[in-house]
């Protein structure tokens, strides 16, 4: 079960009514919103950290990697854990690791500290995430209820991105990077302390005979991680060097082992026998490719308006208010249009109009308008993804039974953060090898991160292209889109 899944209301359960229901709504979507923030209220301020803390191009993006990677690796494990352990147990244990860490990336004086910091935060997240939206799902056990919950809970983590752009800018620009990190521990005490009141304890018993598949997670997050390591240091050393094969050969017996383990187990982490189903891999891969690119052009971006523009972080992080808002008219749009036009072609046109809005930053100039050079790209680029998330979402769980819709859910949220750390290692490796090139050559240093930010945005609309071209092998699936079946999404 992952930050997408539906755990099961078997066995007696207590709805929750009145004040109570509203405090465990309050308590459960605040974890999620903070949780969901912290993959990008830290993008504003990334050039001002990579000053203070002498991180290079490439190594930058471990800010963003390390907290993507482990949330992702450790996201089913921490909904088995809630499972087998109790759910307010797990629960305080990741916002007790999340706050912590929170406090540590805050503090911390060298590069190194704050990837370590950021890593822990998403182990913590990974924890916290599954065990606030199982929580939600047995204390609201009647349908209506059930349904008007997910609701709120889909709806701001589909606002959540976009208001951590806000946010940091904000914090940024006001006060200094480092509250970037230290307002999540105000929040944390206040979660606690709230979590801790009777309204809020188990309402179905931690299930039994189940195990959680430690070595699983261990696996697939150890060969991640070396992934991104390796990419990410082939701006310092060449693809072909003894370290570099090294590096990938040693991930892909990891993910050998981890594949083998899955086969193997009786309680997997991941059920790879959904993958059986065509439509289901097509639209996990097709999530894969389209976070691998949003991600990274959305951490090149800010890097763009910032360090060429030179836009202060909360000009930056206002800038993207336009896309938070048309993505989420056309996820509207989306709901409204999939059981009459279906997935593939709702995926198909929401993912080239995406391409084509990334293709518009092949030409972006050294210094920009914003109206007529940034300002279509975000507007393009939200509309596609909004039309497309929906239907793709749908694709992923539908196909399966009920009862497996919840592991479906949670291995496309996997590969959301999966493929957005892969992706961005790889266009980060590769943005810096170009900027290193540029320089080599004489150019000046704003004409050479124009090259870099140029390659990087080449490669985020090939593989947005890729995405689209994908969709059409997925079925003309036309439904009404099921909450309590794509909740966390």
């Amino acid at each position: 079960m992952g930050r997408g899944a539906v755990p099961s209301t078997a066995g007696r359960t207590t709805g929750a009514t009145g004040k109570a229901a509203g405090l465990v709504l309050a308590v459960t979507c605040g974890a999620q919103f903070m949780v969901i923030i912290d993959d990008t209220v830290v993008a504003m301020a990334l050039p001002t950290i990579r000053t203070a803390l002498d991180f290079d191009q490439a190594s930058l993006a471990w800010v963003v990697d390390a907290y993507m990677l482990l949330f992702g690796g450790f996201l089913v494990l921490g909904g088995r854990c809630a499972d087998l352990f109790g759910r307010r147990k797990v629960f305080l244990t990741g916002l007790g690791v999340f706050t912590v860490a929170s406090l540590a990336c805050g503090l911390a004086t060298t590069s190194e500290m704050l990837i370590v910091s950021r890593g822990a935060q998403g182990f913590g997240a990974a924890l916290l995430s599954p065990a606030a939206l199982s929580i939600l799902i047995n204390v609201f056990t009647e349908a209506k209820e059930r349904r008007r919950a997910l609701g709120v809970w889909g709806g701001l983590t589909g606002i959540s991105g976009v208001s951590g752009v806000l946010l940091g800018g904000v914090i940024t620009d006001a006060i200094d990077w480092r509250w970037v990190f230290f307002i999540n521990i105000p929040i944390g005490i206040l979660l606690f302390a709230l979590v801790l009141r009777p309204a809020l304890a188990d309402r179905v018993a931690p299930a039994k005979g189940t195990s959680t598949d430690t070595t699983g997670a261990l696996l697939i997050t150890s060969a991640l991680l070396l992934l991104v390591y390796t990419v990410i240091s082939t701006s310092h050393r060449p693809w072909g060097s003894t370290a570099t094969i090294a590096g990938l050969i040693g991930s892909v017996l990891l993910l050998i082992g981890f594949v083998f383990r899955e086969l193997q187990t009786p309680q997997p982490l991941i059920r790879l026998s959904i993958f059986a189903n065509r439509q289901i891999a097509a639209a996990n891969v097709m999530m894969l490719l389209t976070a691998s690119g949003l991600y990274g052009i959305f951490f090149f971006l800010t890097q763009y308006m910032q360090l060429l523009q030179g836009w202060s972080p909360l000009r930056a992080g206002l800038s993207w208010a336009p896309f938070g808002v048309t993505m989420a008219v056309f996820s509207g749009i989306a709901i409204q249009l999939l059981p009459k036009l279906g997935s593939r072609v709702l995926c198909l046109l929401g993912l080239a109009t995406a391409t084509v809005g990334l293709g518009l930053l092949m030409g972006a100039p050294a210094k920009a308008s914003y109206v007529s050079d940034i300002l279509p790209t975000l507007l393009l680029c939200a509309a596609g993804y909004g039309l497309a998330m929906v239907p793709l979402v749908v694709a992923a769980v539908s196909g399966v039974a009920k009862s497996d819709s919840g592991a479906a859910s949670g291995v496309l949220n996997t590969g959301q953060q999966i493929g957005g750390a892969t992706g961005l290692a790889v266009l980060a490796a590769l943005a810096s090898s170009r900027l290193d090139d540029e320089m080599a050559a004489g150019k000046a240093m704003p004409d050479a991160l124009l090259a870099s930010f140029h390659s990087a945005f080449l490669v985020g609309t090939v593989l947005s292209a890729c995405a689209a071209l994908l969709a059409l092998v997925l079925p003309a699936l036309r439904t009404e889109f099921d909450p309590e079946r794509t909740s966390g999404v």
